[in-house]
């Protein structure tokens, strides 16, 4: 577990802290032929092989060095516009990379597997997991659902109002909702408070620049906002304890 940690400190501090962005701009225009790419590489390699230790052997390092500028420049050829899917797939498979390496260098696969297959087979963790995912987008779906009508209503004060970031307000609920569900895990109900607190101040701000927008409008949106708010936290809430019944 040491060397997966070390390995995973050193991809971190050599792809978010060490790449300058010039570096990052050069290989998206030039790809594998930017010399800044290669750098990137020497970077990676020497930052492994100085936090793993293995001073006699700079093998796994050089071999995750190499595979990680193999990743970069397929991401680099497929990926013109910096998605969010790729950036996502790109450290998935860094992290793969190091945790194989990591598995070859303590030899403990077997071992290894015995523990995650213990480790998943567990009341606790399957309910935690569960209630996870069912906080995202099933909840999600369910207070759709349910503040329709009152999503309607304001479609009606205000056709084709565009006064809201694309999938922002579904984002906001699933990671309002994780925290909370989180929180009442670990059993720190204040810091729901704070969580509503904060949101509250926001909302205040945005009634105070609201403009042209009929008041109307704005008093049922902030309604409709509030409704959404707190089934979205009545949802996780339960789901929470629910999940903590099973351990």
């Amino acid at each position: 577990m040491i060397e997966f940690l070390l390995l995973l400190l050193a991809h971190v501090l050599a792809d978010f802290y060490w790449q300058p962005t010039a570096w990052v701009v050069d290989k998206r225009e030039k790809s594998f032929r930017s010399k800044y790419l290669y750098a990137h590489v020497g970077v990676v390699i020497i930052t492994s092989y100085i936090l793993l230790g293995h001073f006699e052997n700079p093998v796994p390092a050089i071999a995750i060095g190499l595979v990680h500028g193999l990743i970069d420049i397929v991401k680099l050829k497929f990926d013109k516009n910096g998605t969010t899917n790729w950036f996502i797939g790109d450290q998935i498979a860094h992290l793969l990379t190091i945790a194989i390496t990591a598995i070859i260098l303590t030899s403990t696969i077997p071992v290894q597997f015995i523990h995650l297959k213990e480790w998943f087979y567990n009341q606790k963790v399957i309910a935690i997991l569960t209630g996870t995912f069912l906080v995202l987008s099933p909840v999600s779906f369910l207070v759709g659902m349910l503040t329709k009508p009152w999503r309607d209503e304001l479609d009606k004060l205000l056709p084709h109002a565009d006064d809201n970031l694309a999938n922002a307000g579904r984002w906001i609920g699933m990671s309002e909702r994780l925290l909370i569900f989180v929180f009442v895990l670990l059993s720190q109900y204040s810091a729901i408070g704070f969580l509503i607190a904060a949101k509250s101040l926001l909302r205040y701000n945005d009634k105070a620049v609201a403009g042209e927008i009929p008041p109307t409008y704005i008093s049922k949106k902030s309604e409709y906002i509030l409704v959404g708010t707190l089934m979205s936290y009545t949802a996780a809430v339960c789901t929470a304890l629910a999940a903590r019944l099973f351990y």
